[in-house]
Order: C-alpha cells, then structure tokens, then sequence
C-alpha cells in the first residue's frame, strides 16, 4: 500500500501545480465554454500545465490500483496544501498563519489516515445495473449544476463559483471511478477482473467525465476565485469514488468503532484544512481572476 500512498502525494503535488499554472493562463483569455480549450491550446504555458496534470494522472492512476481508495482521495483532497506552496515559489507569495494552519490541519488528517486505515484494494464483482445508475445520476448532477450556474437566478458570484466547482468535482470524482474500474480490468491480479466491454466502457466515461470536469474547471479558473473552486472540485473529486466504491467496488469501511471513529475524524481534520485555505485572502489575492 505504500506505493500507492507515495503515488497519491505525488499527483495531489502536480495536480495542484497544474493548477497554478492553467489559473494564470485561463485569466488570460476572452473565450469560454468549451472553446476556452482551443484558445488555451495555443498558449505553451498552459500546454505545459497540461503535461504536469496528465503526469500526475498516471501517478493517481497507480495509486488507486495500490491502495484503497479511502485512502488514495483524502490524500488527493489534502494536496490542496500544494497550491500554498507552489504560490510562494512561482508567484512570490508566503503563506500566512492562517496557511500554514491549513496545511497543518490537512496533512494531519493525511497521516492519521494512512496510519490507522488498513484493507485491500481489490475489486469485487461491479454490477452493470447498478454502474449504469450511478453514471446516470452523476451526469443528471453535473447537468443540474451547470444549468443552474447559467441561471439568471443566482446573481452571487461565490455561488456560480461553488456551483461550477461541484460540477468540476462530479466530472472529475466519476473520472477517478472509472480510473479504478479500467485499472481493474489492466491489471489483474487486485481482486475481480471486469470484462472487456466493462473496462472499455470505463475507459470511455473516464474521458468523458474527465473532459466535462476539464471543461468546467477551466472556466470556472477564468471568472473566480481559485480559493473557492479548487475547495469545491477537492470536496467532491474526494467523495464521489469514495462512495461508488464502497457501493459498487466492494471497498469496505473499517469495521472496529475505534477505527470508523478516527477515520472520521482523519476526514475531518483533512476537510478542515481545505475550508481554511479556502478562505485565505491571501490565496484569493494570489488566484483572484
């Protein structure tokens, strides 16, 4: 399991990086919608920022085929504490207290749940019928959100914000699911094996939740603030595969009270620490769009 938790680190590290740099870039441009992506495209920059996402999609990858996925997401959500770090190297701003309490706050929750969480990683028998549902209430969410955030209802900003994150989120979170599906079906040997039109098919909906969560985020990173999008994609890219695994992949929660009680308070600890760097002004001065 270690080599799945150190592969978790490593891409929450170059998810947040790639972050950074597509915010300074998505600002940069008067498209949006899914043409934002073709005016994105010529900007070497942001095709750079690409590049470390993608890198740390392989790594993410990896770490859901060599740990429970109630371990690899909330390391992932914590990696919120990257985009601080990052912001003081590249853009000559140091965190205050209010930061560093943040990151002391997630990466305790991080270190309190890879040390008391144990179980395996393998895959039990996924359901068509109940895989097909949790698509489509995934994508019935994603398309309420985003109707809603074109709404003339919501006139708050911070509220289009957190509407679009969660929407980015879903995308996203479903990527991840079907990250650990398709993983299943190319590397056996971690538990039961989907066939082959099982693991295409989850090839082809981790594209394409990918690219909606793509999508969204990148407009999102255009017209809001960072503080409060990226706390937004976090929360629900960390919820979504944690429940479609525990009610479709066969994931179990640990069975002791004592273990059900710290892996609550690890979750509470880490989403603590995001809603403490999201409401950074420093952080929203840093991303502010």
């Amino acid at each position: 399991m270690h080599t799945g938790i150190l592969a978790a680190i490593a891409a929450a590290m170059l998810y947040n990086l790639a972050v950074v740099v597509q915010k300074t870039q998505a600002e940069r441009v008067s498209t949006s919608g899914v043409r934002i992506i073709g005016s994105l495209s010529r900007r070497p920059i942001w095709l750079l920022g690409i590049a470390v996402q993608m890198t740390g999609f392989g790594l993410h990858f990896l770490a859901l085929t060599r740990a429970p996925v109630t371990v690899v997401q909330p390391i992932i959500a914590a990696g919120i504490t990257f985009v601080v770090i990052f912001a003081a190297l590249l853009l000559k701003e140091r965190p205050g207290r209010r930061e560093i309490g943040g990151m002391v706050l997630a990466i305790s929750g991080v270190i309190l749940l890879v040390t008391r969480l144990e179980g395996p990683a393998t895959m039990a028998k996924v359901s068509v019928g109940g895989l097909c549902v949790a698509l489509a209430v995934t994508a019935a969410l994603i398309a309420g959100l985003l109707g809603l955030a074109t709404s003339r209802q919501i006139q708050k900003a911070s509220i289009r914000a957190v509407v679009l994150g969660s929407a980015a989120g879903l995308g996203y979170g479903m990527s991840d699911a079907m990250n650990r599906l398709m993983g299943a079906w190319l590397s056996p040997g971690q538990g039961w094996v989907p066939p082959a039109a099982m693991g295409i098919g989850a090839a082809v909906f981790l594209f394409l939740f990918g690219f909606e969560g793509f999508v969204t985020a990148q407009n999102a990173y255009k017209t809001h603030r960072a503080n409060t999008v990226v706390p937004c994609i976090l929360t629900a890219q960390l919820l979504v595969p944690v429940a479609i695994s525990i009610t479709l992949y066969g994931q179990s929660l640990p069975a002791r009270t004592a273990d059900v009680t710290m892996w609550g308070i690890a979750l509470g600890l880490t989403l603590s620490g995001v809603v403490t760097l999201a409401t950074s002004s420093r952080v929203a001065s840093t991303f502010e769009a």
